[in-house]
């Protein structure tokens, strides 16, 4: 029984461990899909900088063809079956998690002394959980003075105190960052209380939380990547660029 016990235990702890790992940094910071948008991708910018440090470029690449490796033969059979449940609940899973990324919203708009922003988080935060049916339904974005704004992380905050962003970085299974994105994420999971290392919540709760958020974020971002590989010469050129613009882009707002 123990034995079971066990492997269940561990059979859990590898999909989740998959789950939010097949997925770019920001998107498990809760960050929307707009660096694989078709604007980000083919719009040129001609005053955002395009220079992007990659002293690893040999090994990013090794990275990035294993992760595409992954996507296709883990996240997406994943995704598929996940697709199969209705619209409506999926978005209301969105949901769910991204009402929970409150704490990582809110401390990194305090961080960046955005008052305004902390107190609207605050107030969407305390209207979802309540009339939204614990963040399912988002009815604060239908009521003035309470739209959506603008996901915020540490990452970004760190950007704004003017920290240089490093050499660009391709993670394995986690997809593009930088340095100073890599030191957000470790920022964020610290802010967090349902993720290590400073969770509330017991192991077992900790790996659905993780394989929960991490599945329903795959359709999306594979929709959004296959586009990218399909109409890119070189897509991991593509994925940087558009990866690095639109983070500079985040950090300037």
């Amino acid at each position: 029984m123990r034995r079971t016990s066990l492997k269940l235990r561990f059979s859990l702890w590898l999909i989740c461990t998959f789950a939010l790992c097949l997925l770019p940094s920001q998107y498990v910071n809760g960050q929307d899909e707009g660096y694989l948008s078709e604007e980000a991708l083919f719009e040129e910018d001609l005053d955002a900088p395009t220079q992007v440090s990659d002293p690893l470029e040999g090994l990013n690449r090794v990275i990035f063809r294993f992760n595409d490796y992954a996507y296709q033969y883990v996240a997406r059979p994943v995704s598929s079956v996940y697709q199969l449940a209705p619209s409506s609940a999926r978005q209301g899973v969105s949901h769910f998690f991204d009402n929970l990324r409150f704490p990582v919203r809110l401390t990194s708009n305090l961080l960046q002394a955005r008052i305004s922003g902390a107190w609207l988080e605050t107030r969407r935060f305390a209207v979802n959980s309540t009339v939204g049916l614990f963040g399912m339904l988002d009815p604060a974005s239908g009521m003035e003075g309470l739209e959506k704004i603008d996901n915020e992380d540490v990452g970004q905050a760190l950007g704004s105190y003017g920290i240089g962003e490093g050499p660009y970085l391709v993670l394995p299974f986690m997809g593009p960052s930088n340095v100073r994105d890599l030191i957000g994420l470790l920022g964020d999971r610290s802010i967090s209380p349902w993720v290590e290392p400073f969770s509330i919540l017991d192991s077992e709760a900790r790996m659905i939380y993780g394989m929960g958020e991490g599945v329903s974020r795959l359709p999306v971002y594979l929709e959004l990547y296959d586009q990218m590989k399909g109409s890119a010469i070189d897509p991991y050129s593509s994925l940087k660029s558009a990866f690095m613009q639109y983070r500079r882009s985040a950090v300037k707002k």
